[in-house]
Formats: structure tokens, C-alpha cells, sequence
């Protein structure tokens, strides 16, 4: 009886203390598994676009970039990599500015990028769906809220990210007076192209002596 109990003492505490030692060591965390696999959803590397100091643009902020932006360094996709020759966005120029507008006359509104920074629906945008605002972005709007405003790649990820249920976003079609084709798969870099070369477009056709960007070689400057 004496040498049953004992056995059943012994095997109680060897099973205890493989629990022990089982809860205290470390559980594969998310930064080991990435370290054998693959990046985090949407990568962190490259980060998300940095300013032309070299400063990362946060995910989401609720303060307005200060410096040009480098979107190139945002994007990663099999056929490019992770760098491209550099291509400057300045925010500031493209807010305060009324020759970097579509009409020449008045400020682009924030929305015309930051388009999920709006109720929903959108009068003569039935393509647009998500709304993460309840209120029209402006200037003031984000100085009275200080409700961060997203960056374009907090949705639109990089080519390299592997597919989820939301990602990427379904391929639009717009009206037919429109008259431009469906966007195609909207990773950051196709939404990128998309907004600029629109915007570029119009801003051509309401005055032929504008150069803004259009083709590869005017946004994709080698440095020499």
C-alpha cells in the first residue's frame, strides 16, 4: 500500500513539474516566428514612407507631414524590390498651393486622397465604401478632433503582402462618365499611380503649360 502511494507521489510531482516547466519557458513568439517566416501582415520592411530627412511616416498621425515624402521607399513588390529610384510627394506644396489642385482655383480637399476620412456615401462615388470618420477631413476638422488621419498603406498594402480577406481591395469600377478604366488590384504602389496621374491628368488639360509628372522618369529621379 505504503509503495503505491509512492509511486503515485512520484508520478504526481514529475507531472507537475513538467507543467512548471512547460508554462515557464518562453512561448514562440510573434518575433520568432517571423524570424523563420514571413514578415508581419503588410511588412516592416521596407517601414512605411519616409520624409526626405529619412523620418518614418507613421501608420496613422494627427499631424500633417512638414517634409516631401519618399513613397517609393513605401513600396516592395516582386518586380521592383523594395527600393525604387526616388519618387517625392510634397504634401504641404499639394495642400496650401492652388496650382497643385485639379481646378487651379481652390485647395484639394484632404478627402481626394484620404478618401475613408468621410461619411459614407459619397455623392457620385458609389466606389467608395469605407468610412473611418464621421465627419469631412480638413485642416480644421483634424486640428479640432486630433483623430488621426490613416496613411494610404494602413488599407492599400504593398504588392509583396500575401492576400487576406480585405486585402487587397476589390478592384473598382467607376461610372462610365468616368471614362478611365477599372483600378486593378489596389496595392499601395497601383493606388499611388492611380491619384497622382488622375490629378496630373486634369491638372494638364485646364493648362497645357503645366509639367507636372506623368511618365516614370519625372517622379523616379536616379540620383547621380
Amino acid at each position: 500500500m505504503k509503495t503505491t502511494l509512492l509511486v503515485i507521489l512520484v508520478v504526481t510531482l514529475t507531472c507537475l513539474a513538467v507543467t512548471v516547466a512547460y508554462n515557464a519557458a518562453p512561448s514562440p513568439s510573434t518575433s520568432t516566428v517571423l524570424a523563420k517566416g514571413e514578415a508581419p501582415l503588410d511588412g516592416t520592411n521596407p517601414p512605411h514612407a519616409v520624409d526626405i530627412s529619412g523620418k518614418v511616416i507613421p501608420e496613422s498621425s494627427a499631424m500633417q507631414p512638414d517634409k516631401p515624402i519618399i513613397l517609393s521607399k513605401d513600396s516592395n513588390d516582386p518586380k521592383w524590390g523594395e527600393l525604387k529610384p526616388e519618387a517625392t510627394f510634397d504634401h504641404t506644396k499639394h495642400n496650401t498651393d492652388v496650382t497643385h489642385t485639379l481646378d487651379g482655383k481652390t485647395l484639394t480637399a484632404c478627402v481626394y486622397c484620404h478618401h475613408t476620412e468621410q461619411p459614407m456615401p459619397v455623392v457620385g462615388k458609389p466606389y467608395l465604401k469605407k468610412s473611418e470618420r464621421n465627419e469631412v477631413l480638413t485642416a480644421g476638422q483634424l486640428e479640432t478632433s486630433k483623430q488621426a488621419v490613416n496613411s494610404c498603406r494602413h488599407c492599400h498594402f504593398q504588392e509583396a503582402t500575401a492576400p487576406t480577406d480585405e486585402f487587397p481591395p476589390k478592384s473598382v469600377k467607376y461610372p462610365r462618365e468616368m471614362g478611365v478604366p477599372p483600378s486593378g488590384k489596389l496595392s499601395n504602389d497601383n493606388a499611388y499611380h492611380i491619384k497622382c496621374l488622375s490629378c496630373h491628368d486634369a491638372a494638364i488639360k485646364r493648362d497645357p503649360k503645366l509639367k507636372p509628372p506623368q511618365g516614370c522618369g519625372d517622379c523616379h529621379v536616379k540620383k547621380t
